[in-house]
């Protein structure tokens, strides 16, 4: 495993277990490149691997922070998923853990669905979207 995606497990860990919660800052590139002893290119090949996942975005402040908590893969391809009307549904690339689980081809994106803290992932290549209520 290349050591960026090491860096970028050890990160999406941190997020998982709270120490990293949604809104918190991320450790510069600097700072990751520092702590794990690699270039300052390694570290923000891992940032801008985790950026790609959706677990990190880039604030208007040019901060880096945590962008959501919690993901649960939930349904199986060929579905159509019932989501309430205020959900928001985003389409991005899958993490590794994800893409196994799901049994996704590289390059298939996966979706989203966002309702407060809770996310739920479904494969984006087989899976219909029905918003319901209003």
């Amino acid at each position: 495993m290349a050591r960026y995606d090491q860096i970028a497990e050890i990160l999406r860990q941190r997020v998982g277990c709270g120490q990293l919660a949604v809104g918190a800052e991320v450790p510069s590139a600097d700072q990751l490149a520092r702590e794990f002893q690699v270039g300052r290119d390694t570290a923000l090949k891992a940032v801008k691997l985790l950026r790609n996942e959706g677990l990190l975005a880039l604030g208007r402040d040019c901060v880096v922070r945590v962008e959501r908590r919690h993901t649960s893969v939930v349904e199986q391809p060929g579905t159509v998923v019932d989501v309430p009307a205020v959900s928001v549904v985003k389409a991005r690339m899958p993490t590794p853990k994800e893409r196994e689980e799901l049994q996704l081809a590289e390059g298939v994106p996966v979706l989203v669905v966002c309702l407060g803290d809770v996310e739920e992932v479904h494969p984006g290549g087989e899976t219909g979207i029905r918003m319901s209520g209003a």
